[in-house]
């Protein structure tokens, strides 16, 4: 007769394999073996759909490869199912603007800076959809919020009529 440890759930072996490949996949992503840690990803989203560490862990993984649509479609997912995360909406945001859709990047990002207004990063990103969009004040505001005084200086040049040409889609660091 076997005794269980008070606390512990038996786990099955699918979850275990779960594990295993999330796992597996997760540091092969941090090691920036991002083909690598893609069949790993995909198995444990296979054996765990719903799981969102393995959801968004896989949406960094696509964002990176540049499958910029599979990467829209699980953070959707998260963000549907995490509505008031901001970090989530954030990620979904990065996703829209290195896509171009800046519009819905700028919902994303305008959505996480009510939710969290001293989330730097999400400022900053929204910073850089509006100016994109042409919005320079705006942008200068949100750069300013996210602590860029380098980039809320080169909206006041532009909003002065100075040379200043909208920034191509730069290359946006992973969520």
């Amino acid at each position: 007769m076997t005794t269980r440890v008070k606390g512990r759930a038996e786990t099955s072996p699918a979850d275990d394999e779960f594990l295993q490949q999330l796992q597996r996949g997760g540091e092969l992503l941090a090691a920036n073996k991002v083909i690598e840690s893609k069949e790993f990803l995909e198995r444990a989203h296979q054996l765990q759909p719903r799981n969102e560490k393995a959801q968004n862990l896989l949406g960094l993984c696509y964002f990176k490869l540049g499958l910029f649509d599979r990467a829209a479609e699980l953070y959707e997912m998260l963000v549907r199912d995490n509505p008031v995360d901001p970090t989530l909406r954030v990620n979904l945001g990065l996703v829209y603007l290195k896509t171009n859709a800046l519009q819905r990047a700028v919902r994303e990002f305008e959505t996480a800076t009510d939710l969290s207004p001293e989330h730097q990063k999400a400022q900053n990103y929204l910073g850089l959809a509006l100016a994109q969009m042409g919005e320079y004040g705006r942008a200068r505001e949100h750069f300013l919020l996210a602590g860029s005084d380098q980039m809320a200086d080169k909206m006041s040049r532009a909003i002065a009529g100075e040379n200043y040409s909208r920034p191509t889609p730069a290359p946006v660091p992973p969520p």
